[in-house]
């Protein structure tokens, strides 16, 4: 396996994982054993359960913003788009993707703000997927037979 597919296989991967414990939790196909997964989440997220989406009915390990970015990781990866986007653009993606973050966070704070979990899915989901664009190598350039 080449290094790039093996990078995007991990981004996949790690960006389904939150979604799909989650899944496996409701589905039943893990029982007990889960404590172990959901550690590993709960250092990395405060989890408030008013920003904790339930997805068939159980609670992610992760706050709706951070479920985002996870799933923005994975997204990336698996689209590949912008193939052969130059570092100055990527840089700019982020820097965008972590202001909406940001606006959405104080705009929350200052007072009432309509943004639930839809805004924060999506300023998280924008953010992981321009941190992966910028995190991935770029894929090869296609190559045609009839170029040989």
């Amino acid at each position: 396996m080449h290094t790039r597919t093996a990078a995007r296989v991990v981004f996949v991967v790690v960006g389904l994982s939150p979604w799909l414990l989650t899944l496996a939790r409701a589905w039943r196909l893990l029982g007990e054993d889960a404590g172990p997964l959901d550690s590993v989440f709960s250092a990395i997220c405060h989890r408030l359960p008013e920003r904790t989406l339930r997805l068939a009915g159980v609670v992610m390990p992760l706050c709706s913003r951070c479920a985002g970015i996870f799933a923005g990781l994975a997204a990336a990866a698996l689209v590949g788009w912008p193939a052969d986007a130059r570092p100055r653009a990527r840089r700019g993606w982020l820097l965008s993707a972590g202001l909406c973050m940001v606006v959405d966070v104080i705009a929350r704070a200052a007072g009432p703000y309509p943004g639930g979990h839809a805004t924060r899915l999506a300023t998280g989901f924008a953010f992981g997927y321009a941190l992966a664009v910028g995190l991935l190598p770029p894929r090869a350039a296609p190559t045609s037979s009839l170029d040989a």
